[in-house]
C-alpha cells in the first residue's frame, strides 16, 4: 500500500474524507516500514472518531507531530525504551491541587514521583512548593552521565558510556526532527563528546559543552531524593501521596491493572494516587484520582482540562495501546460534550476568535485550525495556549461543561484548578 493509499483509507474510514489537503500533506512524511508508528496513527485517529472530533478541529501542529516526530520518539524508535520527555512547570495545576488537597497544609507528607523523568523538573517544582514533604522521585534513566553540546542538547548515558536519551534545548517540533533525523549518528557525536570532555574537563560549572557526573545528586537534599528503576522495580515504604503521570500511557491495560496493585500496596491508608498525563503548563491534562479506604484503591474522580475537546497538540489522544482505558474514558466525555450544539457553538465564538487573535492555530479559509505563527518561538506558543485555556474557564466554559455532562447523568464539578471533574 503507498503512503497515499493508506492516509486516504484512514481519511475514508474516520472521517468521512474530509482531512485538509495540508494536513494529508504532513502525513506523507509517515514512514511506511514502521509498524508501530501507523499502528499509533490508526489509534489516533480511532479515538478521535470516538470523541466525536471533526477533520475541522485538527490542529497542523498534530499533523506535524504524527507525521514526523512519532517516528522520533515512539518506544519503537528508543530501542523500545520510554523517552523521558520532560519540560519545567509542567505540573503546575497538579501542584496547585495537591495545595488544595486535605494535604497541601501538612507537613513531612510523604510523596513519590514515579516517571520524574531527567532533569527531573517536576519533582523539583513540586519540592519548592512543599519544601516540608518527604519527597522521592524515580525514574527508570537517571544517568550517570549528563552531557551539554556547544548548542545546549543534552544527552544522558549510562555507566558503558552509551546514551540512554538525548533532548533538544528548546524541545520545540523542529528542533527535535533537527536532533532525530539521524539517530544513530546523534548518539555517536554525543558519545565521541563524551570521551573528548572526560579527559579535557570544563572548569566552569554552566559551561556549553560541559559534562556532569551523577548529575541527580546536585538536586537531593535532606527532603528530596531520588532513586533508579519504574513501577514494580523500587524498595520504598508507603505513602501519603504517590503521583505517576505520562508513564501508563505507554503501556497496556493489564500492566495499567497491575501497577494499580503495586501502588495500593504502597500508599498508606487515607492515601491519594494520581495517574494521568498532560502538556506544558498542565494544558490538555487528564488524570484519575484514587484514594485508599479501609486497604482498598477506591476510584473517586476523572479529571480533565477543557482544551482536551479541541487540543493543540496529541495528549489527549496519545496511547501506545488499544485498551487504554483513560484515553477511553476521555473519549467518552468529550464526545458527550462535543454532543452538544449549543455549548459547542458558544466553544467556538470564543475559542476560535482567542486562537486567532493570539495567531496560534486559527481556523484557515476552510474552516480548519492551521498551525502557529512560523515566527512565533516554542515558549510564546506554549504560552499562549496555556492562555487560551484559561479564558475558557475564566469564560465559564468549564463550568458551562460541566453541566453538560451533568446532564447526561453524571456527577460532575469543577474541581480547584479548574479542571472538568467527574466524581464516583
Amino acid at each position: 500500500m503507498s503512503i497515499e493509499d493508506y492516509i486516504a483509507d484512514l481519511d475514508q474510514r474516520f472521517f468521512q474524507n474530509q482531512l485538509s489537503a495540508p494536513f494529508k500533506t504532513e502525513l506523507k512524511q509517515l514512514p511506511l516500514d514502521r509498524k508501530d508508528v501507523l499502528e499509533f496513527v490508526e489509534r489516533t485517529f480511532r479515538f478521535m472518531h470516538m470523541g466525536k472530533v471533526s477533520a475541522k478541529d485538527i490542529s497542523l501542529i498534530t499533523a506535524q507531530a504524527l507525521g514526523t516526530l512519532m517516528a522520533r520518539i515512539l518506544p519503537g524508535g528508543w530501542e523500545g525504551k520510554v523517552p523521558p520527555v520532560t519540560l519545567p512547570g509542567r505540573h503546575i495545576a497538579m501542584d496547585e491541587l495537591l495545595k488544595n488537597s486535605e494535604f497541601g497544609q501538612k507537613e513531612n507528607v510523604d510523596m513519590l514521583d514515579i516517571g520524574c523523568g531527567f532533569p527531573p523538573y517536576t519533582t523539583l517544582d513540586t519540592a519548592k512548593l512543599f519544601p516540608n514533604w518527604n519527597i522521592t522521585g524515580v525514574d527508570p534513566s537517571l544517568p550517570l552521565y549528563l552531557l551539554y553540546d556547544d548548542q545546549g542538547n543534552y544527552a544522558t548515558l549510562d555507566e558503558n558510556k552509551q546514551t540512554v536519551y538525548f533532548q533538544p534545548a528548546l524541545p520545540s517540533l523542529e528542533n527535535w526532527n533537527e536532533l532525530l533525523s539521524d539517530y544513530e549518528g546523534t548518539k555517536r557525536r554525543f558519545e565521541a563528546l563524551l570521551e573528548e570532555l572526560l579527559q579535557n574537563p570544563t572548569t566552569c560549572r554552566y559551561a556549553l559543552p560541559r559534562v556532569e557526573i551523577n548529575p541527580i545528586l546536585q538536586h537531593e537534599t535532606a527532603k528530596l531524593r531520588f532513586k533508579n528503576g519504574g513501577i514494580g522495580q523500587v524498595d520504598i515504604e508507603p505513602q501519603d501521596v504517590i503521583r505517576c503521570f505520562n508513564v501508563l500511557i505507554y503501556f497496556d491495560n493489564p500492566f495499567f491493572e497491575r501497577a494499580l496493585s503495586w501502588f495500593s500496596d504502597h500508599l498508606k491508608e487515607g492515601g491519594m494516587l494520581l495517574i494521568g498525563a498532560n502538556w506544558t503548563g498542565s494544558s490538555e491534562s487528564y488524570y484519575s484520582i484514587y484514594r485508599k479506604l479501609k486497604g482498598k484503591l477506591i476510584k473517586s474522580e476523572f479529571a480533565f482540562s477543557l482544551d482536551c475537546i479541541a487540543p493543540f497538540a496529541i495528549i489527549p489522544w496519545y496511547a501506545n495501546h488499544d485498551d487504554d482505558a483513560q484515553t477511553k474514558e476521555l473519549m467518552d466525555y468529550v464526545s458527550r460534550i462535543r454532543s452538544d450544539d449549543a455549548f459547542m457553538q458558544e466553544f467556538y465564538a470564543l475559542h476560535d476568535a482567542d486562537r486567532k487573535r493570539l495567531n496560534i492555530c486559527a481556523r484557515d479559509e476552510n474552516g480548519y485550525y492551521g498551525g502557529p505563527d512560523p515566527n512565533m518561538g516554542p515558549h510564546a506558543m506554549w504560552g499562549g495556549i496555556v492562555s487560551l485555556l484559561q479564558g475558557l474557564n475564566d469564560a465559564g466554559l468549564n463550568t458551562k461543561a460541566a453541566e453538560v455532562l451533568k446532564a447526561s447523568g453524571l456527577n460532575v464539578t469543577v474541581n480547584a484548578v479548574g479542571h472538568v471533574s467527574v466524581a464516583f
